[in-house]
């Protein structure tokens, strides 16, 4: 029986789909392991993809920019206890630094905590895992790089240097109570059961920052700004009502599923 390339790539892609939605998969998508020009706002932009996953897991990230020339560290973290995960499909967490404002080597460090279920565990055991994973990215900064572009630098969608974080999310929850669990408080008290294999890769140069979302991690990093300063500047009422939330969905496949699918049908 001949199978046409047609219904091979509609079978490849409906198993990346299916295979992909039980994964929750964590990536720094910028910088990369790359030169950049330095910047006075410099992003540093975390991914969350199949963002519905963690909600269950009470995730928490924190990092570390170094400086490799003088061996200094500058710590931040992201607050993601009031996310609300089932609002898109990639979540994006981002701060923009003025750490890159000069030529240098950096290092980002950064530890992605999670809480999970052991469904084996009795009711009345140990049933809560706290979990952390660390990875690291190196890049340099040089006034010879190109003008910062985070648009085009994660458009090439390979890239070397750059593991994250994947987590086989299974379709078990447990209900943990409050006196055994105080992170069940920012997920309804329900906790997820990860599978421990097999380990899910990654690829976080899947992810690209457009100039949609790049425009709007902007305008809800100025939209901050003057809400934290009590003498607000004249141009913040013009641009905080432009910031909107991170929203991207994972397309790609899907219009290229339909596309194929609509081969089929015609």
């Amino acid at each position: 029986m001949h199978i046409s390339t047609t219904a091979w790539m509609l079978a490849a892609c409906l198993g990346t789909l299916i295979n992909a939605s039980d994964v929750l998969e964590v990536n720094l998508v910028f910088p990369r392991n790359e030169t950049y020009a330095p910047n006075d706002t410099f992003p540093v932009v975390f991914a969350f993809k199949n963002s519905e996953l963690a909600r269950h897991l009470n995730p928490s990230i924190s990092y570390s920019l170094w400086n490799e020339l003088d061996d200094s560290a500058y710590i931040l973290w992201h607050e993601l206890r009031w996310v609300n995960w089932t609002d898109q499909e990639t979540y994006f967490a981002y701060k923009f630094s003025d750490t890159f404002n000069t030529e240098g080597r950096w290092k980002v460090l950064w530890t992605l905590g999670w809480d999970s279920c052991n469904v084996e565990s009795p009711s009345y055991g140990n049933e809560v895992i706290s979990n952390t994973t660390t990875r690291a990215t190196r890049f340099t900064t040089s006034n010879s790089a190109p003008k910062l572009d985070p648009v085009a630098a994660t458009a090439n969608k390979t890239c070397t240097g750059q593991p994250g974080v994947a987590i086989n999310v299974t379709d078990k929850t447990k209900s943990i109570g409050s006196a055994l669990w105080e992170g069940g408080k920012y997920t309804n008290h329900t906790c997820a059961v990860v599978a421990a294999s097999p380990t899910p890769s990654t690829n976080p140069c899947r992810t690209q920052i457009d100039e949609t979302t790049l425009a709007s991690m902007k305008a809800s990093d100025w939209a901050s700004y003057c809400d934290s300063n009590f003498n607000e500047p004249a141009e913040c009422s013009d641009k905080k009502s432009s910031a909107q939330p991170l929203a991207v969905a994972g397309l790609s496949c899907l219009l290229g599923l339909t596309g194929a699918l609509g081969f089929f049908l015609v």
